[in-house]
């Protein structure tokens, strides 16, 4: 069985399987050796053969739930999206909060939600470098602003299940930015949300209500007031999910021109190929707010933005795992100026990368990197920005 493992860690999976079948030969009781023979025979492929032995795992001690995971995993290999989800079900509803949240994790890919619901927490508190935080053209010098400036970003979600009749539930999201150098560009933000679910045929469908507090340098607030609709179904090995925004906008008085209605559209294709998760998509977002003209240039809030994105996710090691995300961008200002001003358009592309070290049980490190090079018919804001970020993350 160490020679087995051995060769696992290497990725000589078929010599892995080699051994592992012998250790079984010799230990047919043993559940360690009968798990890694079928994880090996889930990375080469062979579902069915790994289906048997996860199978044989269950009610033995301390087995019981992780085999209920890799039996989802395996059925979802073989597009048995129904007999996937009771497996991760049984998964999510055991003792241990790592595979809990994985199965919660593959759940979402299928669509899905484990019938016993509870509540989900995360943490993430970093220190990060910004060598452009006012979005402008490096050769632009605005006074008391130095672009570039370290700071601590403070990140909070949750989730809390409601004891109702159908599938309700609360979630919320905070967000601090405070920049070292001053507090020109901080910010910090709440969003709530009330979300109820159900399933009409193979859709999972929800409905939410959602607000936003946004507060600004100088504590001037920023509100929103808007609904959420989703859907999500499973279509062969991927999941597609369609997502709508719409929203009302106020502001106080230093920030009036932002007040208006927005709304935000996204379509989403999630599945793997070639042993990396893929999430593959398209975003618009429209905007009814403050537009104006400013040296015979078209300026505003509320442009049309659009443009594709993609990310893409791989376990390294059990405990380490990355990711890599592009995205497009078309920014396109208000068009009918009377006053006969030049109209702004931009193209900001961006990349970014993330490595994830799971330290401990629920928590782990993070570090992330991310570029952006927006090109702009209004030199100003023809510019490129660089970001990091070292953090902790806790999970509940």
């Amino acid at each position: 069985m160490e020679d087995g493992v051995a060769a696992y860690r290497k990725g000589d999976f078929p010599a892995a399987l080699q051994l592992f079948r012998q250790a079984a030969a010799l230990a047919p009781e043993d559940t360690t050796v009968r798990f890694n023979l079928g994880l090996t025979e889930y990375r080469l492929g062979q579902y069915q053969e790994a289906r048997k032995d996860f199978l044989a795992l269950r009610g033995k001690p301390g087995m019981n739930a992780i085999a209920e995971y890799h039996l989802g995993l395996v059925a979802a290999r073989l597009g048995q999206s129904d007999r996937a989800a009771r497996h991760l079900r049984s998964a999510a509803s055991g003792d241990s909060a790592r595979l809990r949240e994985l199965a919660r994790a593959a759940l979402a890919s299928l669509g899905e939600r484990p019938e016993t619901r509870v509540p989900a927490a995360y943490l993430m508190a970093g220190l990060g470098y910004d060598d452009n935080r006012n979005r402008v053209a490096k050769s632009v010098d605005l006074p008391g602003q130095d672009p570039e400036s370290a700071y601590v970003d403070v990140v909070g979600q949750g989730m809390y299940p409601l004891p109702w009749k159908g599938e309700y539930e609360l979630r919320a999201t905070a967000f601090s930015r405070d920049y070292e150098t001053d507090d020109e560009l901080d910010q910090t933000s709440l969003q709530l949300g009330l979300r109820r679910s159900w399933r009409p045929g193979a859709w999972r469908l929800s409905l939410s209500a959602e607000t936003e507090s946004i507060l600004l340098r100088d504590n001037s607030l920023v509100q929103s007031v808007g609904v959420g609709l989703e859907g999500v179904r499973r279509i062969g090995n991927s999941t597609l999910r369609l997502r709508y925004q719409p929203a009302h906008v106020e502001a106080d008085s230093n920030f009036d021109y932002l007040d208006g209605s927005r709304q935000r559209a996204m379509v989403t294709q999630e599945f793997n190929l070639g042993g990396l998760l893929w999430r593959a998509g398209y975003e618009l977002e429209q905007s009814a707010q403050g537009d104006g003209v400013q040296a015979d240039v078209v300026y505003g809030q509320a442009p049309l933005r659009h443009g594709p994105f993609v990310r893409v996710s791989k376990g390294l090691t059990p405990r380490l795992s990355a990711d890599l995300s592009a995205s497009i961008r078309r920014s396109r200002y208000k068009d009918d100026d009377p006053l006969g001003a030049d109209r702004r358009q931009d193209d900001l592309v961006q990349l970014g990368g993330s490595l994830r070290f799971q330290a401990g049980r629920n928590w782990g490190l993070l570090l992330d990197y991310r570029f952006s090079d927006n090109r702009s018919s209004v030199n100003d804001y023809d510019h490129d920005r660089h970001t990091v970020l070292a953090g902790f993350e806790w999970r509940y």
